[in-house]
């Protein structure tokens, strides 16, 4: 019997690491350079890798930025959860949720221009990523903190995403207009959820 030639197929632990470096490196030079600044020539040649090792693992470009911004997602979530974990009262959940969203995108400049003005993404591009389940996931987790603290509303999806887009709003213009003299991020936090309270 004849031993098979080549490489062996590499486990699962594997696959994850080497996903895991490509993004580090995608992540440091999408930051420092732009997206449209980076190819996948270039990023390869920053893993150490053949740039077919980078399509093995991500289908394109794209595709590593939609797994950049799910992991921002993530951590964003998971902060979340952990200042809601031993709140119960559904208003100051939802007050609690608010403040922490802001805070993450000031606290880290570099994941809102990562996730919100990264160029030379299409519109289709944002939609598909607009679409995946664990998008959908944390909309839903917001609706539903709203829901609780407006028990039998009608109108739960659109103040869900005017929290959003405020939310998204107040971490914009303090991450990029500094030259204003802007009222605190908890301040307008407070009042653009104070506003989504009142029936």
């Amino acid at each position: 019997m004849t031993k098979k030639s080549g490489r062996p197929p590499r486990s699962p632990a594997e696959i994850a690491l080497m996903r895991s470096k490509i993004a580090n490196h995608a992540q440091r030079l999408f930051r420092d350079e732009g997206f449209e600044a980076v190819s996948i020539r270039r990023l390869a040649k920053e893993v150490g890798c053949a740039p077919m090792t980078i399509y093995a693992h991500f289908d394109s470009k794209t595709d590593i930025l939609h797994h950049l911004w799910g992991d921002v997602l993530d951590g964003l979530f998971a902060g979340i959860n952990e200042q809601l974990a031993w709140v119960e009262d559904p208003v100051q959940r939802l007050n609690i949720a608010a403040q922490g969203f802001v805070d993450y995108w000031l606290t880290q400049p570099e994941h809102f221009r990562l996730v919100f003005m990264s160029s030379d993404v299409s519109r289709a591009d944002v939609g598909l990523f607009m679409e995946e389940t664990r998008t959908l996931r944390y909309f839903a987790f917001l609706s539903d903190l709203i829901q609780a603290a407006l028990p039998g509303q009608a109108d739960v999806k659109c103040k869900a995403d005017t929290l959003v887009a405020g939310m998204i709003g107040i971490a914009l213009c303090l991450n990029t207009i500094r030259d204003h003299s802007w009222s605190t991020a908890r301040s307008m936090t407070s009042a653009l959820v104070a506003g989504l309270l009142v029936t």
